[in-house]
């Protein structure tokens, strides 16, 4: 029953996180709800439930999540080539057919708040399934026909709505990568293995969140807002600031996150501390970007407030989770657990440290 409920729940938060949330996609329209749905939601958990059979971990999950913004984007709406698509060519650094900067920005927001953050967030709600699929083979794939049916249907909208001739090499190419990109993810990154914690200290969890606020909305203002703001940033060599700025700070996360979470006392508060902050930038930039009307801007405004309180009750019930743990593992005369419930129980009694 609690796996059926997960994936109700992370197809649902897919398409909230990375589409209503940031205003991209209107609350008050339900059909782009459903279409989101259809992509947004089958995307994530393929994505989930294909990793975890292979018995991979997070890089895994960011390397889909990027194959995964390649085919919406360069297959099915061709965005990443059509400079008349949102005006997008307009960002910068079209090369080569290639609308350069928003394709880095894109790709970035599909691994990160497509992909990531919905998974994170669903098994934060459900550790005792963390590790585990929750689909067995008929259910995976009937999710695999579900999501290649909305990429169809995603694609034959965009014809419609948008329509542009790409280059068919260009087409093979986000094809050819997207699938080097899934092989890597599930034949070649090393399978999941629990790890000996360093002995450093994790900061506090208001700590991670800060970082993860200034670190994602820099990250999304670079390329989104800086042309805004200054045209000139648009064009060679100014555009070489977002282009190459956002990389740096993507890096930077990556390693801090690596090796914060290598750290002893690593908890569930922290993740949900990282996925927060992130939320919160988008939906800051999301806002900034997509307010067209005072009622866009009110509902993204109160959105972001049902979402604040929310995670602050979601924090509230994992703070007391981590300390029950912390509580059970001191009795047993362990280290702070960091894996799922049930995988701490196993680990404590074979005598052995959890991650």
């Amino acid at each position: 029953m609690h796996r059926f409920l997960a994936v109700i729940v992370l197809i649902l938060m897919a398409p909230l996180v990375a589409e209503v949330l940031p205003g991209s996609t209107p609350i008050a329209s339900p059909a782009l709800l459903l279409s989101d749905m259809l992509i947004y939601g089958s995307g994530a958990l393929l994505i989930r439930e294909l990793v975890r059979h292979r018995g991979r971990g997070w890089p895994s999950i960011l390397l889909l999540g990027a194959a995964y913004g390649l085919i919406e984007e360069g297959l099915a709406l061709q965005s990443l080539f059509n400079p008349a698509y949102n005006h997008v060519s307009e960002w910068g650094a079209r090369v080569l057919g290639i609308n350069g900067v928003y394709t880095e920005l894109v790709i970035i927001i599909h691994v990160a708040w497509s992909a990531a953050i919905p998974i994170l967030l669903t098994e934060l709600l459900f550790p005792a399934q963390r590790s585990t699929p929750y689909l067995h083979r008929f259910g995976l794939v009937a999710t695999s026909i579900w999501y290649i049916l909305g990429v169809a249907l995603l694609g034959l909208f965009a014809r419609t709505a948008y329509p542009y001739d790409t280059p068919p090499l260009l087409l093979g190419l986000v094809l050819v990568i997207a699938l080097l990109l899934a092989v890597i993810a599930l034949g070649v990154v090393p399978l999941q293995s629990p790890r000996q914690p360093l002995q450093l200290k994790a900061p506090q969890p208001r700590a991670v969140l800060l970082v993860s606020v200034i670190g994602a909305f820099a990250g999304l203002a670079l390329p989104a807002l800086l042309w805004r703001a200054q045209p000139a940033f648009a064009h060679f060599p100014l555009v070489l600031v977002p282009l190459l700025g956002t990389l740096g700070i993507v890096a930077a996360m990556i390693w801090l996150v690596r090796h914060w979470a290598q750290a002893g006392d690593w908890s569930d508060r922290h993740r949900l501390a990282l996925a927060s902050g992130a939320l919160l930038a988008h939906s800051l930039v999301g806002g900034l970007i997509f307010t067209k009307t005072t009622t866009q801007g009110i509902t993204i405004f109160v959105l972001t407030l049902v979402m604040i309180g929310l995670l602050g009750l979601f924090a509230i019930k994992v703070r007391g989770r981590v300390d029950a743990l912390a509580s059970a593992a001191r009795s047993e005369g362990q280290l702070l657990p960091m894996a799922a419930p049930h995988e701490t129980k196993q680990l404590v009694g074979q005598g052995k440290r959890p991650i």
